[in-house]
């Protein structure tokens, strides 16, 4: 371990310690609760705000992510990466999140929302592979040991 990482270390524990000393050794988790739910309620209470037209803006935002990951998968396949099975595992799991299956109701907000946060990350992840190098498949195996020159 380098000595930043350590650094880091001693002072989260130190930041730590003065958190706890201000709100109480035997108040500290109810403490954490309630911030999570202090944060959950103003998000909450945002996404109310925004009223009707949030749930339109979060399912094409979505679905238009989920064009961009599937482009993502084909030119990354095609680059000699995985590209095929995440866009099956993906576009499964997509479907589940958004799909009602009787048809009578719409699938509610927070589905299309946790559908939106699985196809930024998948986006993510794909635009990294389609940006990294050809993978070195076929080829001689790379020197052992690493650096040795030939």
């Amino acid at each position: 371990m380098r000595r930043e990482q350590v650094a880091m270390i001693w002072i989260g524990g130190l930041v730590l310690a003065v958190a706890l000393y201000v709100v109480g050794p035997d108040r500290f988790i109810d403490a954490c609760w309630d911030l999570i739910n202090t944060i959950d309620d103003g998000f909450r209470a945002l996404v109310a705000q925004l009223g009707a037209q949030t749930y339109g803006v979060v399912r094409a935002l979505a679905l238009a992510i989920y064009v961009v990951f599937a482009v993502l998968c084909v030119l990354a396949s095609r680059r000699g990466h995985h590209g095929f099975w995440p866009l099956i595992v993906v576009t499964a799991v997509f479907f589940m999140l958004t799909g009602h299956p009787f048809g009578i109701y719409p699938a509610p907000l927070s589905r299309w929302m946790a559908s939106l946060a699985v196809m930024v990350i998948a986006a993510v992840v794909m635009t990294q592979r389609v940006t990294a190098a050809q993978p070195n498949r076929g080829g001689p195996p790379p020197p052992y040991p690493p650096g040795r020159i030939l």
